[in-house]
């Protein structure tokens, strides 16, 4: 029985040499692939909402004006037709002049404000730049 075992075992470990056995290495690849992709992309979610949630704590919110809306007509990989806009809006530091520019994507839906409309924007203080325009 021993020597079966042991007579198996070198064949299995000479045609693994070969890289004619073992085909668990890519499964396990490729399970170990998509894992870390979905773990990239909860932790990018993740770190979304934590930015948002952070700026309706502690952030200021401004108005800015809508200086232009950008619409894009497409389709999907799936055939179906897609539109999207693109909104820019602009607002200016009384206290340093500084211009600062907006902007979001709005899937499917067309905005609820025009070119001139005023909208409420969410900034970081510290640094304008760090914003959410929540259409």
């Amino acid at each position: 029985m021993y020597r079966e075992l042991d007579f198996l075992l070198i064949i299995d470990y000479k045609l693994f040499l070969q890289g004619e056995v073992f085909t668990m290495q890519p499964l396990l690849f490729d399970t170990l692939l998509v894992l870390g992709i979905l773990a990239l992309m909860i932790s990018f979610v993740v770190y979304q909402n934590y930015q948002i949630t952070w700026l309706r704590h502690h952030g200021r919110q401004i108005i800015a004006m809508v200086t232009s809306i950008r619409h894009e007509t497409g389709k999907t990989a799936w055939g179906f037709s897609r539109d999207n806009y693109y909104v820019t809006a602009t607002w200016t530091n009384p206290r340093t002049g500084r211009t600062y520019a907006f902007w979001t994507w709005i899937m499917n839906s067309r905005p609820a404000y025009t070119k001139g409309s005023l909208v409420p924007v969410l900034i970081d203080p510290n640094n304008p730049k760090r914003f959410a325009l929540d259409l």
